[in-house]
């Protein structure tokens, strides 16, 4: 579950889903076949208000990565 700012540098707690951006960052190809035993919120991650402004997440291989937005 998410609980937390994804950004490592941050320890806002997540309390509201209106507030920050949420991402579902579904497996990768290759590990498709643990898709079935894993839950929906195994693959979300949430960004508070201040770090959506600033960051995006996505996936590096399998590893979901907290990074500048361009």
């Amino acid at each position: 579950m998410v609980a937390k700012c994804a950004n490592p540098q941050c320890n806002q707690v997540f309390r509201e889903l209106s507030k920050g951006r949420l991402f579902l960052l579904p497996p990768a190809d290759d590990s498709f076949h643990m898709w079935k035993h894993r839950k929906l919120v195994d693959h979300c991650y949430w960004l508070c208000p201040s770090c959506a402004g600033v960051y995006t997440i996505t996936l590096e291989e399998t590893q979901p990565v907290v990074r500048c937005r361009v």
